[in-house]
């Protein structure tokens, strides 16, 4: 079975049931399914051909699960971009995955008219919403020309249905190229490890070209669930509290710094909860005093997911009989694991020869599943490390006891996870290196109650040069997107280094310890 195929037997089996709830539109299986049809039929009218990239920039809206069903119908290449992005970092994801539709969200109708000139591989741009910009297709214009019927396309298993967006190290795109097999088996195992129901209401305020939407559209997708949108920005936690309240909201995912914000709303306790029955937490570690306080406050289950865009991400599951406040020593440890592996999943503790670690040693954590990525789109080379001997190198350091759970010690790069969203220092640096008055520049992430790391840069100015702290956060908000702008700067007279002359981010780490 393909993805699309989900799809079409939820509206056969269950066309009455209400699938999206996102503002004031609610549709049923089967008016998402005709639409879905619609717009499938309409691309391959305009010249989609298999394996054609679909290129997609968004807010949270349900035409973004739309073309994500359109595109598993047909055999286009699902490419969600993140609307964060600035105009430069923009340009350099469209280039890498050259797409040949691209869907815009009007409000990023001027970004996107400034780079037409240069996005050659695009041939049609269909705008989300009203646009005055004569270039621009209107989506719903585009559903009417398109049949109801199902498209009439062979999509094989192993065809590429999306490709998701990580950065490397050197902070460059790299899309992890996911087949309709790959999500098929994780969707699969995370029904089964996470018990989901038939009934699920669920709900998603989370950015949703993030790899962790897409882990919940083919999740409850193969359990016909409903997805409630809430568009992303300005996270309320009093707002999302009284949302989930209101429209009775059985699950939703959340990275630690959302639960954190929920548990600063005073007298949480009027907000009727009930309905919850699973606050699933992922993307970023969560410190096991405020998963503490959560579990007192929340009257519901958690679970906690690590994984990667790579690796499904559904790897490691540590479910809600693992959250437990009472109980023997041993068990009140595994608060900080991260579960055990997923039913699908294999998973070891490696040393730099990937020779197994003995149990309870650190290593690099490896994974083996029918799940993980086929490679990374058009990079031989860096697929070929990640998926050394057929398994996959997560670049994270952890270690296994005795009954299977997995506990992340560090990471083996300097990767910074901020509010859940992956933050690679020498973007920054190569941001900061183009200042006129900065000599030398290392960016490191900081423990922060809140966001779980804050980027933190530090500074060496050039003999004689002058620059203050405001100055060069504004430098940085104009190159990068917001999140990766550094929160606080400092400047020293030099940076440690070793014999060798390599910068020692874990001896400026010390300094603010």
């Amino acid at each position: 079975m393909v993805f699309g195929d989900i799809l079409k037997r939820n509206a056969n089996k269950f066309p009455a049931k209400t699938v999206i709830v996102s503002g004031d539109v609610k549709l049923t299986f089967r008016e998402f399914n005709e639409r879905v049809n619609r717009l499938a039929n309409t691309l391959l009218k305009k010249g989609l051909n298999k394996g054609d990239r679909i290129g997609v920039l968004v807010h949270n809206c349900h035409q973004f699960i739309e073309i994500y069903f359109a595109a598993a119908k047909t055999g286009g290449i699902f490419c969600p971009y993140n609307n964060h992005l600035k105009q430069w970092e923009m340009k350099d994801i469209i280039d890498y995955s050259t797409p040949r539709f691209l869907f815009v969200d009007a409000d990023f109708g001027g970004m996107v008219s400034a780079l037409k000139p240069d996005l050659t591989s695009v041939g049609h741009f269909i705008s989300i919403g009203p646009s005055d910009l004569p270039f621009m297709e209107d989506y719903e214009a585009s559903l009417v020309k398109g049949g109801s019927d199902e498209p009439a396309v062979k999509v094989l298993e192993d065809d590429v249905l999306s490709i998701i967006f990580t950065a490397g190290t050197t902070g460059r795109p790299k899309g992890a190229m996911r087949t309709h097999r790959h999500l098929m088996s994780d969707a699969a195992a995370s029904v089964i490890d996470l018990r989901v129901e038939y009934d699920e209401k669920v709900l998603i305020t989370f950015p949703m070209y993030h790899v962790a939407c897409e882990d919940n559209i083919v999740r409850h997708s193969f359990m016909p669930n409903t997805f409630y949108i809430k568009r992303e920005g300005g996270f309320n936690p009093e707002e999302i509290l009284e949302y989930i309240a209101q429209e009775g909201i059985t699950r939703c995912q959340m990275v630690p710094t959302m639960v954190h914000s929920f548990l600063q709303v005073p007298d949480i306790k009027r907000f009727n909860l009930s309905s919850l029955r699973l606050i699933l937490y992922a993307a970023a570690p969560m410190p096991v005093e405020l998963l503490k306080r959560a579990l007192e406050v929340f009257p519901c289950g958690f679970a906690q997911l690590y994984g990667q865009t790579e690796s499904g991400p559904f790897t490691t599951c540590l479910k809600p009989e693992d959250h437990i406040m009472d109980g023997s020593e041993k068990k009140l440890a595994r608060l900080a694991s991260s579960g055990r592996p997923a039913i699908n999943y294999e998973i070891r503790i490696v040393d730099e020869n990937d020779n197994d670690v003995p149990l309870g040693e650190v290593g690099e954590i490896i994974g083996r599943s029918e799940a993980m990525m086929k490679g990374y789109w058009q990079m031989p080379e860096e697929t070929e490390k990640k998926l050394k001997n057929g398994w996959l190198h997560t670049g994270d350091l952890g270690k296994l006891d005795e009954d299977g759970y997995v506990y992340i010690v560090e990471r083996k790069n300097d990767l910074i996870i901020s509010g859940g969203v992956n933050v690679y220092p020498r973007e920054i640096e190569e941001i900061l290196y183009q200042h006129p008055a900065v000599s030398e520049a290392s960016v490191v992430g900081l423990p922060d109650e809140h966001w779980g790391e804050v980027v933190k840069a530090i500074i060496v100015l050039k003999a004689g040069a002058k620059a203050t702290e405001d100055e060069i956060k504004e430098f940085c908000g104009k190159k990068l997107a917001g999140y990766k702008k550094p929160k606080s700067v400092e400047f020293w007279k030099e940076l440690p280094k070793s014999p060798q002359g390599k910068i020692l981010k874990k001896e400026i780490r010390k300094a603010f310890k």
